[in-house]
């Protein structure tokens, strides 16, 4: 059996709707009637009504699949903004959580984690869709607020930044 299959083809209504350049790499069908598609660049959830969302790599930390509920649940870099929840037709997924993984990680320049006290930080370079880079810590868990804390944190931002030529 193949690794890699035909992505599934959009419902000509649907796909009328894609933003040019947003070719799709795997479509599902959501049981509100809307798709959600990976593209080279973005995820995009669109219907026969129009799109509904396209959302760049960079801004998604990770996806889960629940098979039972048939819902993927994307968790945002940003950490501020709430997961999403996307309920898919069929659980039929693999080619889809395949290539979203692949693209989230494509958006991945460099990263370091560290532990301070009991809570890991990670810092992560990620690349914007228009090729530019940004720093981001994410910390999972309390951080105690001291000047060693910020020393450490400051420095396992500048390690990543630099590492990948960023200054400042």
């Amino acid at each position: 059996m193949p690794i890699f299959r035909r992505p599934t083809r959009l419902p000509d209504p649907v796909a009328a709707h894609l933003p040019r350049g947003d070719r799709p790499l795997a479509a599902a069908p959501m049981t509100n009637g809307s798709w959600v598609v990976v593209a080279r660049d973005a995820l995009l959830v669109v219907g026969e009504d129009g799109l509904g969302q396209r959302t760049a790599w960079h801004e998604i930390e990770t996806g889960v699949w629940d098979g039972d509920t048939r819902t993927f649940t994307i968790t945002w870099a940003d950490r501020e903004r709430p997961e999403q929840s996307l309920v898919l037709e069929h659980d039929d997924v693999a080619v889809l959580t395949a290539a979203l993984r692949e693209r989230v990680q494509a958006s991945v320049v460099h990263h370091e984690t560290i532990e301070v006290g009991r809570t890991r930080v990670r810092a992560t370079v990620r690349r914007r869709e228009d090729g530019s880079l940004y720093s981001l810590l994410t910390a999972f868990g309390p951080l105690p607020r001291d000047e060693d804390v910020e020393r450490q944190l400051d420095d396992l931002e500048r390690r990543v930044r630099e590492a990948v030529g960023l200054v400042g």
